[in-house]
């Protein structure tokens, strides 16, 4: 949803304002935070979906009583859900849940509530070349029209006004994801023809760097090398002080001989593209602290779930909104972040999406079902949270996903210590338990659009007020901070929203 607004020539436009925004940022804040059917939602999990029933030997079976997951669901929601037997109404039951719920048929109003505040409480996610939202407020933004293969048209691509350009590659304080090929394609593509940008790529280890160079070295040797712009890669410390450094000495600029005066300094753009946890943050607090006037940049966030919690909120506009001593709204926890990257619209948008999230729900199942198991083995081997499990990867059987559920476990049991349970009413209770596990996390799953969108709106009011406090009175116009989709979600990753400094 982008907005129509106003011309405010002649008075300096408010970011407390509620027309800049594209959502009721209150209510945003009220729903994610401290809903408490929501609260409910963030808090509960898969894994507590099964227990072991009373019987001997025992067989697992749904836990409908206290601390289990389907009981997070009103009574009217779970027996909505449970009355629906046929298997195809089940599986068209989900995709419609999966988009929002405006086709549910004889739903209850609170459910039909509750995803209609998921939906619009999200920010649009259509790609689009009229930015979501602007601050500064432009005299008119239009309606975001989808960019469809059939629609796109090749377009010259103008030089930015800018001479050298900073590209920080994907990596994690924890966890050290190597960067993508995307980044590194991203790099190469703006110091060739026709940008040919001055373009620094900082990672985060030598290894990375070495790597990138000799690819460069192929590259030349085929030709293919920049000609007028150039690639430079560096190793630094991916903090808001590495960053910031970076930004202070690039481009370099040497004067044309010794006795001549150093030139002007060049104008850079930042460019953070999916830049995993608290590096997006650390990479505005940097652009902020630096205050080139007339730098550009664009931030696309990704991974909010291996975001520090403490650093929400980021913005004095949410701080604003709670009163003194705090001056703090309700924790974003670590489950709350867990669910940002959760995307329900994209699940079934292909044959290849639908069948890869059966798997991957599947896979959820056979982890609950194997956590009920270790509860009904409690008297043998402890409680459950005693032990650590590995990663199991996808397995398209019950049989197969505990073998190796077992191997991955820190000790190793037999199956007297251990033994394999049945499910209480055989394969059509499995069926039944499925759909409701799926229908379940589906509905938690919505929670991520909104808080994802609370993250990035965060992230944008602290830009906007980090760069208002430098510019002050007078230079507030000179620059425009807007939040825009580059592509479509289905081409490629969902982290599609970037930040982007004009």
């Amino acid at each position: 949803m982008s907005l129509l607004l106003p011309s405010m020539t002649g008075s300096r436009p408010r970011l407390q304002s509620p027309s800049v925004w594209p959502v009721d940022f209150d209510e945003l804040l009220r729903f994610t935070l401290s809903d408490p059917l929501a609260q409910e939602f963030v808090n509960s999990s898969c894994n507590r979906f099964f227990e072991p029933n009373d019987e001997q030997p025992a067989r697992v079976r749904i836990r409908r009583g206290a601390g289990g997951s389907w009981t997070v669901l009103p009574r009217e929601w779970q027996q909505y859900f449970e009355a629906i037997t046929d298997p195809e109404e089940r599986e068209r039951v989900l995709v419609q849940l999966s988009t929002g719920g405006q086709d549910l048929e004889k739903a209850s109003g609170s459910l039909t509530d509750y995803l209609t505040s998921c939906r619009t409480l999200s920010l649009d996610r259509t790609c689009s070349d009229s930015p979501i939202v602007s601050f500064p407020p432009c005299d008119a933004q239009n309606v975001p029209e989808p960019c469809t293969a059939a629609q796109h048209r090749p377009r010259t691509i103008p030089r930015p006004d800018v001479e050298g350009k900073i590209n920080i590659k994907n990596a994690l304080q924890a966890g050290k994801s190597p960067k993508k090929d995307h980044e590194a394609h991203l790099s190469r593509s703006l110091a060739a023809p026709p940008l040919d940008l001055h373009v620094l790529a900082i990672d985060w280890s030598a290894s990375q760097k070495s790597g990138a160079e000799r690819l460069d070295e192929v590259l030349a040797k085929a030709r293919l090398a920049p000609v007028k712009g150039s690639l430079t890669h560096e190793v630094c410390s991916l903090d808001a002080e590495g960053v910031a450094d970076a930004l202070r000495r690039w481009p370099p600029r040497q004067a044309e001989s010794p006795d001549a005066p150093p030139p002007p300094p060049s104008s850079s753009l930042l460019v953070a593209l999916h830049a995993c946890g608290d590096l997006t943050p650390d990479a505005i607090k940097a652009f902020i602290s630096v205050n080139q006037a007339d730098a550009k940049a664009v931030f696309v966030g990704c991974c909010y779930n291996l975001q520090t919690p403490e650093l929400f909120p980021l913005s004095n506009l949410i701080r604003d909104k709670f009163p003194p001593p705090t001056n703090s709204p309700p924790s974003m926890t670590r489950a709350h972040l867990r669910l940002t990257p959760q995307s329900p619209p994209t699940w079934h948008l292909s044959p290849a999406s639908t069948a890869a999230w059966h798997a991957s729900t599947l896979r959820l199942a056979f982890r609950a079902r194997f956590e009920a198991e270790l509860v009904a083995a409690v008297p043998q081997i402890g409680p459950p949270e005693s032990h650590r499990i590995g990663r199991v990867s996808e397995c398209k059987s019950w049989e197969a996903y505990r073998e190796r559920a077992m191997r991955k476990m820190d000790t190793v049991y037999s199956g007297d210590e251990l033994p394999e349970l049945e499910f209480e009413g055989g394969p059509e209770g499995w069926n039944t338990a499925m759909f409701l596990l799926r229908v379940f996390w589906t509905l938690r799953s919505w929670l991520g659009p909104p808080l994802e969108s609370l993250c990035i709106l965060d992230r944008f009011a602290f830009l906007c007020e980090g760069l208002e406090a430098c510019d002050g009175e007078e230079g507030w116009s000179q620059r425009r901070v807007e939040i825009v989709n580059l592509f479509e979600q289905a081409t490629g990753s969902l982290r599609n929203m970037a930040i982007v400094v004009r």
